[in-house]
């Protein structure tokens, strides 16, 4: 192997060794606001309690199978290679569960005001959808539809042109958010059967019709993803913030 090669390899190194990295190499590497974001998490849980060893193990697994660390042997050469101390990774375990609790002590308060202000985003209904380019069949089909000569299902599957021609029409239940804006506003004004005239939508000619609405309830899997949902406001808030500070004080 050529000397001078393996010369500038070790200096490399060396250099590398050596290194802080700033915020601009950060930014250039597309890592700056995870730091930040990072940095500011550890801050905001300094005084929540470590979890307990039960699910300090459990989430040391899950991060172990995140990094695909199967082995204790590749647990030992990763702390190695970034740097870290077993007490270091355990913090990093941890992390998630800590943020989660402060989380709950921040907004556990006010989920319920946040549920009632989007629960027309978690609503679930089903309805029936036929899409066609041609706005004169699309006038003819309501027609049809509208003097219930012809079932809504067969229609679709002969004449409709999105996949919800496989399930004849029919589409849910989904979350009133799932489908276009326009279209989770017409089904959210709707009454269960209403039928609507053609509409056009992005090209389309569409018929739809909503065949049933299903409230969505607080239940302990929705309050906690609002719960996290607004400390994650809370977090690029706060990112945006620092980086805008820092920045102004280097310049």
């Amino acid at each position: 192997m050529n000397g001078q090669f393996v010369n500038n390899c070790v200096t490399v190194a060396t250099d590398l060794s050596n290194t802080n990295f700033s915020n601009k190499d950060l930014a250039r590497a597309g890592l700056l606001e995870a730091a930040w974001r990072h940095r500011l998490m550890e801050q905001a849980v300094v005084e929540i309690p470590t979890p307990n060893p039960e699910s300090t193990q459990q989430a040391l697994g899950g991060l172990c199978q995140q990094i695909q660390i199967q082995s204790q042997e590749q647990l030992q050469a990763f702390l190695q290679l970034q740097g870290l101390s077993s007490g270091e990774f355990e913090a990093m375990a941890q992390l998630p569960l800590r943020w989660q609790q402060w989380c709950e002590q921040q907004y556990s308060a006010t989920v319920e005001h946040e549920f009632l202000r989007r629960k027309a985003e978690f609503d679930e209904v089903t309805y029936s959808l036929l899409r066609l380019r041609d706005g004169e069949l699309a006038a003819e089909l309501h027609q049809q539809l509208q003097e219930q000569e012809v079932a809504f299902e067969d229609l679709a599957a002969q004449y409709s042109e999105g996949p919800e021609q496989r399930s004849g029409g029919k589409i849910g239940p989904v979350p009133l958010s799932t489908p276009h804006p326009a279209l989770s506003k017409l089904l959210e004004i709707s009454q269960v059967g209403q039928l609507w005239p053609p509409k056009q939508l992005e090209g389309w000619w569409i018929i739809v019709r909503l065949e049933g609405r299903k409230g969505a309830q607080l239940d302990e899997v929705l309050q906690r993803r609002l719960i996290l949902e607004q400390g994650d406001d809370w977090l690029r808030n706060e990112v945006k913030n620092a980086l805008a500070t820092h920045n102004e004080a280097v310049n």
